[in-house]
């Protein structure tokens, strides 16, 4: 299985910061960096390039308002001039009239029009993991038990199979959540209040849909019912992660100290091709913060 390093906009780091970092992951044994949306995905995957040799990806650009085809069409191109092993990932975002159809004509362009360039598709629901397994390269999980990992590969494998493809060689990826502090009452509740962002539904929003009906299907739903009652009560962030209970927190994500992280960070890896190191802050969101996860890890990436 190979380990990646994933880090986003929410970590306070200067261009310098982010060349060391990228350079310290591939002596540390970390084969791929990996960022999510952001103002500039393209351009920070090629300076990790350059500063680290290692391949890199975007994970994942949302196929709604944000992102049209022209745009990600022209940033793959120019990412992929300077670094030929790029991974573009791509997703429906929140585009809820057709979604299935979208990610089938958005393969189709991206397979013309950037040719060679690996595509992972964002994939939680049983139809988009089909047509993960039936047209991409990979699948782009998120937010998933080891049991919901290995579900979501038996889907991958009936769309590849369906299609005449080897599921082997589609590749399975996902972001871990990962926060290393000694603090550890801080670590659990940074990673809390990252998930219920993800997790917890939206007023008006369909329960059953995204990553709400993602979580549901995992067992959540009853512990999110509460926990949106509370919030409609105007229960505060620190009291709604307080209020998720540990056994299903530990499902999705792992916090503690630096020396107990190799192990809590493998627990989660059932099924994966490729696990990431998504680095989440809890008392420095800064370089130091970002080592330490990095170097905790370690034993899983060597």
């Amino acid at each position: 299985m190979a380990i990646g390093l994933g880090i986003d906009g929410r970590l306070v780091l200067s261009d310098a910061a982010q060349a060391a970092v990228a350079a310290e992951a591939a002596l540390r044994g970390y084969t791929s960096l990996w960022t999510p949306n952001g103002p500039d995905p393209f351009g920070l995957c090629a300076r990790w390039h350059a500063a680290s040799g290692l391949r890199t990806g975007v994970s994942v650009l949302p196929r709604d308002e944000r992102w049209s085809l022209e745009r990600i069409v022209t940033g793959a191109r120019k990412t992929r001039d300077t670094d030929r092993t790029f991974v573009l990932g791509v997703g429906a975002g929140s585009v809820r009239d057709k979604p299935i159809q979208l990610m089938r004509e958005t393969i189709d362009a991206l397979r013309d029009r950037v040719p060679g360039a690996p595509v992972y598709l964002a994939a939680l629901g049983p139809q988009m993991l089909q047509l993960a397994g039936a047209r991409y390269d990979g699948a782009a999980l998120n937010w998933c038990s080891p049991g919901q990992t290995l579900w979501s590969r038996e889907r991958v494998a009936a769309g590849a199979l369906g299609a005449g493809r080897d599921p082997r060689e589609i590749r399975i990826h996902q972001y871990i959540r990962v926060c290393v502090d000694r603090d550890v009452t801080a670590a659990r509740r940074a990673l809390a209040k990252m998930t219920l962002i993800y997790a917890m539904n939206r007023p008006g929003a369909d329960p059953t849909k995204g990553y709400r009906g993602h979580f549901a299907r995992m067992g959540f739903d009853p512990v999110l019912t509460e926990l949106e009652k509370m919030k409609a009560a105007s229960a505060s962030d620190d009291d709604l992660a307080d209020a998720f209970p540990d056994e299903l927190l530990a499902r999705v994500g792992w916090w503690g100290p630096p020396e107990d992280a190799a192990s809590g960070f493998e627990s989660l890896t059932a099924g994966l091709d490729e696990a990431i190191v998504r680095v989440v802050a809890a008392t420095d969101n800064g370089i130091e913060g970002v080592r330490l996860a990095m170097r905790s890890c370690v034993r899983a990436a060597s």
